[in-house]
C-alpha cells in the first residue's frame, strides 16, 4: 500500500473512532449502531466493517487512542515519555514519572472507561475490559522494573500498588464524586506512590 493509501485509511481510521467515541458517550454503547457510526463518520457502513469488523473492535481502537493521546502505531512503552523514566537521576523522579503517565492515560480514559463498563455485559466488550486491565498492569510493571532495586517493595508488588492508587475507581470517587481537581488527585496518587514504593524500609 502507498504512503498516500496508508494515510487516508488511518485518516479514516481515526474519523470513524472520533464518531464512534462521540455516539457512545451520548448515546450510549448499546444503543448505538454501526450504521449510525458510519452516517457520523461521513463512510459507508461497510467500511466500518471492512476497518474494524465490529463495534467492540472500534471501541478497543478508542481505547488505544485514548492510552497513548493520539492514533499513530506507536505502543506506550516505545513512546519517548517512557523511555524518559529511566533517564530521570533519581528514584523520585523516575516514580513520579511512571505516576505522570499512568494518571494522564487514567484521566484521558476516564469517559470512555466509563463506556466500556456500561457494556461490559457484551462478552466482546468484558473481554476488551479484562485484556485493557491485564495491559494496564503489565506497563506498570514494565515501567517500575526499571528501577527496582531503589524500591521498598519487589516490582510486581509495586505494580499491584499503582494499579491500584491509579485505578480509574479511585479517579472516579475523587475527581468524579467527591469534585476533586484532577491536580489535587495527582498530588495525591504522587504523595501516596512515594511513600510506598520509596518510603523507609
Amino acid at each position: 500500500m502507498s504512503t498516500a493509501r496508508q494515510e487516508k485509511a488511518q485518516q479514516t481510521k481515526v474519523r470513524i473512532c472520533a464518531a464512534a467515541r462521540e455516539l457512545f458517550l451520548t448515546r450510549g454503547y448499546a444503543a448505538t449502531t454501526i450504521t449510525e457510526i458510519a452516517k457520523h463518520a461521513g463512510v459507508a457502513h461497510q467500511t466500518v466493517y471492512f476497518v474494524f469488523g465490529s463495534k467492540s473492535a472500534v471501541l478497543a481502537a478508542i481505547l488505544d487512542i485514548e492510552i497513548v493521546g493520539d492514533a499513530e502505531p506507536v505502543p506506550l512503552l516505545d513512546r519517548a515519555p517512557v523511555r524518559r523514566v529511566s533517564a530521570a537521576k533519581t528514584p523520585q523522579r523516575r516514580l513520579q514519572r511512571v505516576v505522570g503517565i499512568a494518571a494522564g492515560i487514567t484521566e484521558r480514559l476516564a469517559p470512555v472507561y466509563e463506556i466500556v463498563r456500561s457494556g461490559a455485559a457484551d462478552d466482546d466488550v468484558r473481554e476488551l475490559l479484562d485484556r485493557h486491565e491485564r495491559q494496564r498492569w503489565q506497563s506498570l510493571r514494565a515501567m517500575v522494573g526499571e528501577f527496582e532495586p531503589d524500591l521498598r517493595v519487589d516490582a510486581d508488588e509495586a505494580a499491584d500498588r499503582l494499579y491500584a492508587l491509579l485505578g480509574h475507581d479511585v479517579y472516579w470517587l475523587l475527581v468524579r464524586r467527591r469534585g476533586w481537581p484532577a491536580d489535587r488527585w495527582l498530588r495525591y496518587i504522587g504523595k501516596e506512590a512515594d511513600n510506598q514504593l520509596l518510603g523507609a524500609r
